[in-house]
């Protein structure tokens, strides 16, 4: 029994110095967008800040493809030692879990540990500077003389872009369009700029470089009040179109099973890294407005809060995500 004792002793000891050391070599962030999207964009910044506070090499890995999904996959099968972590986003975990299941072989709750809330974008409605529509009635009036024809850009199946486009042809006066994915954020933004779609209901991180540029004309924010960065641009509720209000947010996540004294390393160190003037004010510039410092069981609270909001559109929507 003496034994026993000892070397349990010996193994908790031996747990609590990895932890201390940690970290000791480089950390990966997953990405399930290709480079230009707000998680991407999120990522690259908090990285560099990062590596200053952490000490080692924080590196951004993209893994692009079904709707974030694949990049939340091999999160979840990854090893919970805090070196390959994850910054999320509601397509792969709030949106593709309950529309489109099998391609995402997880549950967005139990098989991951969240760390940190980092900040959110809202969603603006924007369409292709070559195209004629100054307005959302002008655009609607199209949409519904060219059923069939009209189409709209996303950044994925089953993303935040489509979900949003969804919400707003559905509530503005069910109408439809044809659906035509990319593979993230910043291709779908360049395939606007080029005329490729009609439109396209983008996160506002992905759309400012090609608003800024009048490449792209936005024509409705769905956000509960204006953003600095497109002041003069309406807000959908004052068009009329209530409780349409989207926001795509990014929060740090971690394999199930991270230690928690690894855990409160991440947290900490995101927590100091968003709090700080220049970051808060890079990701503004970028379209993300950063969250006040959470928990690790404050980030798990409003992650369960937002799958469970995302969850109660489905009878509302139907099988409009799976076309």
């Amino acid at each position: 029994m003496f034994r026993i004792v000892c070397l349990l002793a010996a193994l908790v000891s031996a747990s609590s110095e990895a932890f201390a050391d940690y970290p000791d070599r480089p950390i990966t962030i997953t990405v399930g967008f290709a480079p230009g999207g707000t998680s991407d964009v999120a990522a690259r910044i908090l990285s560099e800040r990062l590596t200053k506070s952490l000490g080692v090499a924080v590196v951004v890995d993209n893994k692009p493809g079904a709707g974030g999904s694949i990049a939340a996959a091999a999160t979840a099968a990854a090893n919970p030692d805090g070196y390959r972590i994850m910054l999320s986003d509601p397509g792969a975990f709030a949106i593709n879990p309950i529309m489109q299941p099998q391609n995402a072989r997880y549950d967005p709750l139990a098989d991951f540990t969240p760390i940190a809330l980092v900040g959110q974008s809202p969603l603006i409605l924007v369409v292709p500077s070559s195209k004629p529509f100054m307005t959302t009635k002008e655009l609607n009036d199209y949409l519904k003389a060219s059923a069939g024809r009209a189409t709209y850009a996303s950044s994925g199946p089953a993303g935040i872009s489509q979900f949003g486009a969804e919400v707003y042809l559905k509530r503005a006066g069910d109408l439809s369009a044809v659906h035509v994915p990319y593979r993230g954020g910043a291709p779908m933004m360049e395939a606007l700029s080029k005329g490729e779609a009609d439109f396209g209901m983008a996160v506002l991180a992905s759309a400012v470089p090609l608003i800024s540029s009048g490449a792209v004309r936005p024509l409705a924010l769905a956000a509960p009040s204006a953003t600095p960065l497109v002041a003069k641009v309406p807000l959908r509720e004052q068009l009329g179109m209530k409780d349409t209000t989207l926001t795509s947010w990014v929060i740090m996540i971690g394999p199930k099973g991270l230690p928690a004294d690894i855990v409160k390393r991440l947290n900490g160190a995101i927590n100091a890294a968003i709090a700080e003037p220049q970051v808060k004010e890079r990701l503004l510039k970028a379209g993300i407005e950063t969250y006040a410092p959470a928990t690790p069981a404050e980030t798990g609270a409003y992650l369960k809060q937002d799958v469970e909001r995302y969850r109660s559109f489905q009878s509302e929507l139907g099988d409009r995500l799976t076309k």
